[in-house]
C-alpha cells in the first residue's frame, strides 16, 4: 500500500515557563527543547508504522534537513521533498507546569507550495492508494481536485481549523477525518450525529470524527459507528490525533470494518499519550497491538 502524504514539516521550540506570560512581560524559561513536528510529518510517521508504504510531499529551508533526515530514518521516502524554501515553518510553544500552552505557528516554507510542485508530485506518484492531506500547506484544494481527478482516493485532515475553512470545498475529499472541535466550526453543530449529517451535506464521502476522551466515530455509506476511548494515564495529549489518523485510515485502506479501523485509531493514539512527545512517541504497530491485547 503506498500512500502521499502532502503536508506540513515543522520545527516545533518548546519553552517550558514558570508560567504563561502576561502581555508586554518578560520571563525567564526553565527549558528548551527543539522537536521535529508538523502534521504532515506527523501522519506520515503515523501512516509508516502502522504498516504503510509512505512517500511524502512537502517544502523546507535549509534549516529544516533534519526533519527530512529523521523521516529517512524511518524508512518514508523524501525524494520529492522541495528543499528550496527560505525558512522552514516552525512552532514556538510555551508551556507551564500545568500543561497549559500559547503557540506561535509560523508556516515559511510550508506556505511556499506551488500548483506547479503539485502536478509533478502527482505526476510522478499517481499508484498511491491514497493522498492524505492537512491544513498548514498552500495548494490544499489545487491537490485534492488534482489528485482525484487522476484517480488517486483522496483524505482531508481540515486541521488546524481556520475561516476559510467554512467555505471550503469538501466534495474533493472522499475521507474527511477531524476533531470535534473542528466539525464544530465548520457545521455550526453541537452534537455528534448533527455535525456528521452536516459535514455529509457538504458532499464530502466517509466522515471520521474524534471526540477525544469519549473516542471517535465513523459516518459513511450508511452506517454510523463508533469507538469508546481507551483509559490511560495521560501525559502529553500532542501528536495524538494525527497518530489516530494514520492508524485509523491504513486499517480503511486495507479492508478493515469501520469498527475494526477506529479500535485501532483510538488504540494507538491511547499509547501515544502516555508519553512526553509527539512524532516520536508514534507507537509502532506491534506496540498497538500488544496494547490491544492486554486491554480486551
Amino acid at each position: 500500500m503506498k500512500i502521499l502524504v502532502f503536508g506540513s514539516f515543522n520545527i516545533d521550540k518548546v519553552y517550558k515557563m514558570p508560567r504563561l506570560p502576561e502581555k508586554g512581560e518578560t520571563l525567564y524559561c526553565g527549558g528548551y527543547e527543539i522537536h521535529v513536528g508538523g502534521k504532515g510529518l506527523n501522519q506520515a510517521l503515523a501512516f509508516s508504522r502502522a504498516g504503510a508504504q509512505v512517500v511524502v510531499g512537502g517544502k523546507v529551508g535549509a534549516d529544516g534537513r533534519y526533519l527530512t533526515d529523521y523521516l529517512d530514518k524511518n524508512g518514508i521516502d523524501i525524494s520529492d521533498i522541495d528543499f528550496s524554501g527560505e525558512f522552514t515553518g516552525h512552532t514556538i510553544i510555551e508551556t507551564d507546569p500545568e500543561g497549559q500552552n500559547q503557540m506561535i505557528l509560523f508556516g515559511g516554507a510550508n506556505r511556499e507550495i506551488t500548483e506547479e510542485y503539485c502536478d509533478r508530485l502527482l505526476e510522478k506518484h499517481g499508484d498511491a492508494s491514497l493522498l492524505l492531506t492537512q491544513y498548514e500547506t498552500s495548494c490544499v484544494g489545487y491537490m485534492l481536485k488534482k489528485a482525484r481527478s487522476a484517480g488517486i482516493k483522496t483524505a482531508l485532515n481540515p486541521s488546524p481549523f481556520v475561516d476559510e475553512l467554512k467555505s471550503f470545498d469538501y466534495s474533493c475529499a472522499d475521507i474527511l477525518i477531524l476533531n470535534e472541535y473542528e466539525g464544530k466550526a465548520i457545521t455550526g453543530e453541537s452534537e455528534t450525529d448533527k455535525v456528521t449529517a452536516a459535514l455529509h451535506a457538504l458532499d464530502c464521502g466517509e466522515v471520521i470524527l474524534t471526540l477525544g476522551a469519549d473516542g471517535a466515530v465513523y459516518s459513511g455509506g450508511g452506517s454510523f459507528v463508533s469507538c469508546p476511548a481507551f483509559k490511560v494515564d495521560a501525559v502529553d495529549t500532542t501528536g495524538a490525533g494525527d497518530t489516530f489518523t494514520g492508524f485509523c485510515l491504513y486499517e480503511l485502506l486495507s479492508g478493515a470494518a469501520p469498527q475494526k479501523a477506529l479500535l485501532t485509531g483510538c488504540a494507538a493514539s491511547a499509547v501515544e499519550v502516555t508519553k512526553y512527545g509527539a512524532a516520536e512517541t508514534i507507537p509502532t504497530r506491534e506496540e498497538t497491538e500488544r496494547f490491544l491485547r492486554e486491554s480486551i
